[in-house]
């Protein structure tokens, strides 16, 4: 009998956190993992980060130790580079025994993946979704190249009756674009729904790097039970960013008019040609400002509301992460860890949604100690800014 296969350092520290669950008599692991695309990889982006650690000589072996350490039965990597999918991950796939299908825009360099154990799985159906066509949903195109594959898995084994719907996403990243993102999360929920309506006995699994933290309109949407009451920091941040946030002009063109009192300290009450002109062009901009807020709130009622009325309610496998490992509570995020990306920037992105009726969660790995990744990764143990996440989960009796 071989030996147990040593973890990496990236692995030492974590641990199967149960959940308090019954445990299922069969199980099966799913991982999301943003792994950091190494066209991406700029010293800018990583000050802290030592010269070595960013090559991809360096990170390439981290990266395939801890995936062959933890060896999860479903993967879900976000941000592959399509040149090491070529030269690195399509061969390390097909010798360690899984099957595997990456999907990705022709003007981006990088896409998603979602691979499975062939001993267990079999895929069945596939779809590719461009995360642009969202005129359909609220009657614009977006320019961000985003993309979610969504593959449907059948049990070779254990009850070939049971299946997956699993999706595997990365919305856009622009940390003020939450109403782009939310229009993603709409046409995936559709997209998904549709793969439901074909396979109506599978179980949905939704992986990806979401760039919503758990405060966003974005995840109280997917995870909270209708109706939904959004706060007003929440609704604010969802409205569109059509008006663009500019500091005051010396420029003597943008400059306002003189008030009445202003006037008078200067020797007169009488309104100039010139500044009446400059006061009228004021009330046409704020009124036009004032229309165009009304617009943007009616845009933003009639996506939340299609999002509530056909979006099914799902779980987070890491929501109630903090009930069992306190050391990572904090009240902005709530049950979900302080982090899953640890860069310059520090923050919960990435996230393993389920559904419920079908599925329970045993265990999920537990997140590396801080102590490791400061100031921020990638470094000398781990290969990606993000950390990956992993879930046990079990069929409902």
């Amino acid at each position: 009998m071989s030996k147990p296969r040593p973890p990496p350092e990236s692995c030492v520290d974590r641990k199967w956190l149960n959940l308090g669950t019954p445990p299922p008599t069969s199980s099966f692991t799913v991982m999301s993992y943003n792994v950091l695309c190494q066209k991406l990889v700029k010293r800018t982006m990583f000050p802290y980060a030592s010269k070595a650690s960013l090559k991809w000589k360096t990170r390439r072996p981290l990266l395939l130790a801890e995936l062959s350490y933890l060896k999860p039965d479903i993967m879900c990597l976000q941000e592959v580079y399509t040149k090491n999918w070529d030269d690195t991950y399509d061969h390390w796939f097909k010798r360690e025994g899984y099957g595997a299908q990456m999907f990705q825009s022709v003007y981006k360099s990088h896409g998603v993946s979602v691979s499975w154990n062939k001993e267990r799985f079999e895929v069945v159906d596939q779809l590719c979704v461009r995360m642009d066509g969202t005129e359909q949903v609220c009657g614009e195109k977006l320019e961000t190249d985003n993309v979610a594959l969504i593959v449907v898995l059948r049990f070779t084994e254990e009850d070939k009756d049971a299946g997956l719907v699993v999706s595997n996403t990365h919305l856009y990243w622009k940390p003020s674009a939450c109403f782009e993102r939310l229009q993603q999360q709409v046409l995936l929920q559709r997209a998904v729904r549709k793969m439901q309506d074909k396979y109506p006995q599978y179980a949905c699994i939704s992986c990806g790097d979401y760039n919503t933290t758990p405060d966003d309109a974005g995840y109280a949407l997917l995870t909270m039970p209708r109706p939904v009451t959004l706060n007003e920091w929440q609704l604010d941040n969802l409205l569109p960013q059509t008006q663009a946030d500019e500091e005051d002009s010396d420029d003597s063109d943008s400059a306002k008019p003189l008030s009445y009192s202003e006037m008078a300290a200067a020797g007169t009450c009488a309104e100039t040609d010139e500044s009446i002109s400059k006061r009228r062009k004021l009330e046409d901009e704020e009124r036009e400002i004032e229309q165009q807020l009304q617009r943007d709130t009616q845009r933003v009622e009639q996506l939340v509301n299609t999002m509530q009325e056909e979006g099914q309610v799902l779980k987070s496998c890491y929501g109630t992460y903090a009930d069992v490992d306190p050391s990572y509570r904090t009240e902005q995020w709530k049950g979900e860890p302080v982090y899953t990306n640890y860069s310059l920037w520090k923050g919960t992105l990435d996230y393993i949604f389920y559904s419920p009726s079908k599925l329970a969660v045993h265990e999920v790995l537990s997140l590396p100690k801080e102590d490791k990744l400061m100031p921020g990764i990638p470094n000398d143990k781990f290969s990606s800014d993000h950390v990956s996440l992993v879930a046990r989960f079990g069929f409902n009796r």
